[in-house]
């Protein structure tokens, strides 16, 4: 029985290895089809290399250790004004979210969880000026966060997030106009929140707060980005306790 066991064990984890690049891939690639800049589809590819690799590293350093998982939710996003505009009329709007994790532990407590996803934001507006509008700006969102379990089942934290912006476009009642060149290519925003875990599935909510001027009118006005983020997650690979204890249970049965 153990040996079919150890004959087994390398398959199960090629096709995991396998799986988590080729649903990597998929992302990447979604995200590199909706952008029509050539800047940032040249980022982008640089990123697809820089995420694969990565895969590949981990798979084979810390296949003990890491957790490898895949995300999608949805976001409450809205812009945040500098001052208070007296003829604007801020609101929230629905946006998806999808993506990869990898979760690598540093101690029995606290992990560093980096994220790859595709991200909507923006905010519905009315204004003197501009009727209804709605501003959608799709990012490349990649979160650095660091989490610490409180509890068995329950974590908190915090991190740092880089937005990259794949494509912009405000929607008024008549027509949908592309406004990426008048949007900063970079959002650097910061993230804190909640998650819970039952085996192999993850809960998370979290807000984020960016900290760059996102306005599609820089010289008129100033808006920031600001979101909550509620996302369910499921992981491919086991956590290290439990990888520890199948290592030492087939060293056992040897």
């Amino acid at each position: 029985m153990a040996r079919e066991t150890v004959q087994k064990s390398p398959q199960k984890l090629f096709f995991r290895h396998y799986f988590t690049a080729v649903c990597l891939l998929i992302i990447i690639t979604f995200v590199f089809t909706k952008t029509k800049r050539s800047d940032m589809r040249k980022l982008l590819a640089a990123i697809v290399a820089v995420l694969l690799c990565s895969s590949v590293v981990f798979g084979q350093k810390m296949k003990q250790k890491a957790a490898f998982g895949f995300k999608a939710g949805v976001n409450v996003s809205g812009f945040r004004p500098a001052v208070d505009y007296q003829d604007v009329d801020l609101g929230v709007k629905l946006g998806q979210v999808f993506g990869a994790f990898v979760q690598i532990p540093i101690s029995s407590k606290v992990f560093v969880q980096p994220e790859f996803l595709y991200s909507q934001m923006g905010a519905k507006a009315k204004s003197t000026l501009w009727s209804d509008v709605t501003f959608r700006y799709n990012y490349f969102s990649i979160p650095i966060l660091v989490k610490y379990n409180v509890v068995k089942s329950l974590n908190v934290y915090a991190g740092i997030e880089n937005d990259i912006l794949i494509r912009a476009r405000q929607k008024q009642v008549y027509k949908t106009s592309t406004i990426t060149y008048n949007v900063k290519d970079f959002d650097f925003a910061y993230t804190a929140g909640i998650g819970t875990s039952a085996k192999k599935w993850t809960f998370d909510l979290r807000y984020i707060h960016g900290s760059q001027d996102v306005s599609a009118a820089p010289g008129e006005t100033t808006f920031y980005n600001q979101a909550v983020q509620v996302t369910v997650g499921y992981k491919l690979h086991k956590n290290a306790k439990k990888a520890t204890k199948a290592k030492s249970t087939k060293k056992a049965k040897k």
